[in-house]
């Protein structure tokens, strides 16, 4: 694990150490005492409305997930043990320092180990929808700087947005021609004529079959990439509408076009600080930043920032509840009993794709 590498384990306080100080630069001159009275005047209603929009836009990016697991039926069963397992997945990506990354193997591992999915599946299924949300979170941010350019927000932030958003496109444009043009594996087939790819070639194999089915998904299963990415374009949307109900009860009410400004914005700088645990510091600044310029209170993006990681905490120890679930039904066991209920594999039992 990276947490036993020493330069790691430094890099990775370093990253936290920066994210912190940024956020203690950026409330030096806010009112916290203003902004703990918004959080608690919000009420009940308030939090119970964010936690309701952040769970629909959960549940519409585990679809997105369930469309890339060619294995699993489309229905409404499977999507609720879909949803289960990236709540516990989720939760790991956000306290583990692997730059979001630390609870895909937990994904793949419980859906061979409870649902009888393969590795390589579970693997090409994860990958897919990474880049199905990030294609989504494209034509999101796009969206978000056409708003931008013509808000008053946009000679400050702008070039920025702009900057960050040609960044983020060319890098997702090359990670899916990647994928849907089998590049690693052309690379690993003139790799595998030398020496190298002699020893290699085992993992070579592994990547050929991944991508393989990544190529098919994309290529030869439009039915279920095309819904896939208006679902994750559609998580985004509720994101923004999270932003909105947010700022509505905290007393500083914007548009809902200043909300998509506000949540496209925080989610780039997300994407590009992603090597920050939990992105700790940077998107509590940017939300602090952004909100408090459209809004002209720099306490509601401190008080806006608040409510999002109580929400996110929350969601990490519910996460970690249903893993303890998970463990109580004995995790490490394989699904070998399987009698057509999706709790115990829904079929044979043995992992297959």
């Amino acid at each position: 694990m990276s947490g036993d590498n020493p330069a790691t384990r430094l890099l990775t306080w370093l990253y936290v150490g920066l994210g912190v100080a940024l956020l203690a630069w950026v409330i030096a001159d806010v009112d916290l005492n203003l902004a703990l009275a918004s959080i608690l005047d919000m009420g009940w209603q308030g939090l119970v409305a964010t936690f309701v929009i952040y769970l629909a836009a959960f549940y519409v990016d585990t679809v997105s997930w369930h469309l890339a697991i060619l294995r699993l039926p489309l229905t409404p069963a499977w999507s609720y043990i879909v949803w289960r397992i990236r709540m516990v997945g989720e939760a790991f990506n956000t306290v583990l320092p692997a730059g979001g990354f630390g609870g895909e193997p937990v994904k793949a591992m419980l859906l061979k180990r409870h649902h009888a999915v393969s590795y390589r599946e579970g693997t090409a299924s994860i990958i897919l929808a990474r880049t199905v949300n990030l294609i989504g979170l494209v034509a999101f941010m796009l969206v978000g700087l056409i708003l931008l350019s013509g808000h008053e927000t946009a000679g400050r932030y702008g070039a920025f947005a702009l900057g960050g958003f040609v960044f983020l496109s060319f890098g997702i444009g090359v990670v899916f021609g990647v994928q849907r043009f089998r590049a690693t594996s052309w690379t690993g087939s003139r790799l595998g004529r030398t020496a190298i790819g002699v020893r290699i070639g085992t993992a070579l194999d592994h990547i050929r079959d991944v991508e393989d089915r990544l190529h098919h998904y994309y290529a030869e299963r439009p039915k279920r990439f095309v819904p896939a990415v208006l679902l994750a374009f559609g998580n985004w949307v509720l994101g923004a509408a999270e932003t909105y109900a947010i700022l509505y009860f905290l007393g500083y009410p914007v548009t809902f076009g200043e909300a998509v400004i506000i949540e496209s914005v925080i989610q780039m700088v997300r994407a590009i600080t992603f090597f920050v645990p939990a992105n700790l510091g940077t998107q509590d600044s940017a939300l602090i930043v952004l909100a408090g310029a459209v809004t002209g209170v720099p306490e509601a993006g401190v008080a806006l920032a608040a409510v999002k990681r109580i929400r996110e905490i929350a969601f990490v120890l519910w996460g970690f509840a249903l893993g303890s679930i998970y463990s109580l039904k004995a995790l490490f066991r394989t699904a070998e009993r399987g009698d057509g209920d999706p709790e115990n594999g829904g079929g044979s039992g043995n992992a297959v794709g």
